[in-house]
């Protein structure tokens, strides 16, 4: 039986409990309900979880990334730290301030006498015995020796005339050394501090001693070429300063000063151009 229609026409839409029997009636849609509409889809990083037990099958082979290599290094960790240098040693500056006399208002003008009068460069060694405490930084003690040329002046500090015949220096130190790639070629820089003495001779027996310089310091800058692990070449430039508190003329057994009443010590200086080659024994990985 047809469903009643309304007034205006429209078809009356029976009520679910009204329906005839295989009559399927659509409930209403809730009031501002959106059909088939799709989730938003998420936004930021997409997290994977690692699967759960049993994701895998029996017998299933799991693979994973290898761990990192690890580092090879040429140059023990720890050693013995043995070697020489030879090279080119050049001395300037002031052995002393001399008083060539009083100024316009009385004070005491003093001329700065230089190294180069009583001693020219030449060739020197050193020796280094120390320990490499971490692969990249040793500690050491050092010996240099050097061979000096000639000086300048003929005159020695008493006044007489003579053919200067050169002279030789020692120094004594205590030094830190850095290298930025000890396995292969690394930059280098070294510090060391310690005591230098220094002597010039004349043809007829008379010396200049120069002494008591306890806080001789100097700086070095070179590289390190790695050869095996035993061995290493090192290119060094140093520059050190200093000063000579004592010094004494020696002659026919005789000591006498060299400073007059206003004479005081002046400040000196040296540098080298060495070829070093270390050995590094009983060391540690």
């Amino acid at each position: 039986m047809p469903a009643p229609r309304p007034n205006n026409g429209a078809a009356a839409t029976p009520a679910p409990g009204d329906a005839p029997p295989g009559y399927y009636v659509e409930p209403p849609s809730p009031p501002n309900a959106v059909q088939n509409q799709e989730p938003p889809p998420e936004r930021g990083v997409t997290v994977y979880e690692p699967p759960p037990p049993g994701f895998y099958p029996p017998g299933a082979m799991v693979y994973e990334p290898p761990p990192p290599p690890e580092p090879h290094h040429i140059a023990p960790r720890t050693s013995l730290w043995l070697g020489l240098r030879a090279g080119w040693f050049i001395p300037f500056g002031n052995v002393w301030a001399h008083d060539s006399g009083p100024d316009q208002y009385g004070d005491a003008i003093l001329q700065g006498v230089p190294w180069s009068r009583y001693a020219s460069s030449g060739p020197m060694f050193e020796l280094d015995v120390g320990m490499r405490v971490a692969r990249s930084y040793n500690v050491f003690a050092l010996w240099e020796r050097a061979s000096l040329g000639a000086g300048s002046s003929k005159t020695e500090p008493d006044g007489s005339v003579s053919n200067p015949s050169g002279g030789d220096s020692d120094f004594f130190g205590l030094g830190v050394r850095a290298n930025t790639d000890p396995d292969r070629v690394g930059f280098v820089t070294e510090l060391a501090i310690g005591y230098r003495r220094a002597r010039s001779k004349w043809d007829d027996g008379a010396q200049l001693q120069l002494t008591d310089a306890p806080f001789e310091a100097r700086i070095g800058l070179g590289a390190e070429i790695r050869l095996n692990k035993l061995f290493a070449l090192s290119p060094m430039l140093t520059v050190g300063v200093g000063s000579f508190e004592t010094l004494r003329f020696v002659k026919n057994n005789t000591t006498s000063g060299v400073l007059g009443v206003n004479d005081t010590s002046d400040g000196h200086a040296w540098a080298t151009l060495t070829l070093g080659g270390h050995f590094d024994l009983v060391g540690t990985n």
